[in-house]
């Protein structure tokens, strides 16, 4: 299987008009771009291109890009240029815990009112992480496994928490982009954390389910922080 590992999720929306929607819109494509694991740390995002990849004027580019230097999604450098930043594995492990009590939250409140029909989509979303791994393809790797993630938490109700893991994972998305390695347990082994989550959800088993997160919060942890600086 081939994969395109700049391809971001589809975005269902048509590029707005106005000022503020405009910034609006630039924020949420470039917010993507770093969850979706496009960027590494260190690399900078240059206005002017970043502009015309996006199809915009560097205006609303600006300030979508100063939103998330603000939200701690990007740092300046010297020469006022937005930078991903790089993630010690100090930061790595505070932001790995808080992510691990967040979305528990949204697993149990996934299993409480998934359908049948939404875990179909995540099964889908396993099998290519499978072929990713398979494939040995550490990049699709990395983006299939955020793939099954986000799609998990946009089936939850708890938007206000949700929107705060997606803050995090834009500082995850570069960690994952640098991995130059497959995790340690092949998502195809019946015991991976994946599955059990589902077979969890099947049954609506809000306890299950949070003992398969905190498994998978640990394998991430043994895959990504040997990448990580001290």
């Amino acid at each position: 299987m081939t994969f395109n590992t700049t391809t971001l999720p589809a975005q269902s929306e048509s590029r707005p008009e106005g000022r503020g929607a405009l910034a609006a819109y630039a924020y949420q494509q470039i917010r993507d771009q770093l969850i979706y694991c496009r960027y590494q740390g260190g690399e900078r995002l240059v206005l002017r291109p970043l502009a015309v990849s996006l199809g915009l004027s560097p205006t609303p580019v600006r300030e979508a890009l100063l939103r998330l230097v603000s939200e701690q999604a990007l740092v300046l450098d010297e020469r006022n240029t937005a930078c991903v930043p790089l993630t010690s594995r100090s930061v790595f492990l505070d932001i790995h815990g808080v992510r691990e009590v967040l979305e528990e939250r949204v697993t149990r409140d996934l299993a409480a009112h998934i359908t049948p029909e939404q875990i179909a989509i995540l099964e889908d979303k396993h099998k290519a992480f499978i072929a990713a791994y398979e494939a040995g393809e550490p990049h699709a790797t990395a983006i299939t496994n955020v793939y099954f993630h986000s799609t998990g938490a946009g089936f939850s109700r708890l938007s206000v928490t949700v929107g705060l893991i997606r803050g995090l994972w834009t500082r995850m998305g570069p960690i994952y982009a640098a991995a130059n390695g497959l995790p340690t347990i092949s998502p195809a082994n019946p015991d991976h954390p994946h599955l059990q989550l589902l077979e969890a959800f099947r049954a609506g088993d809000a306890e299950a389910a949070v003992r398969a997160l905190k498994r998978d919060f640990m394998q991430a942890k043994e895959w990504l922080e040997p990448l990580l600086p001290d």
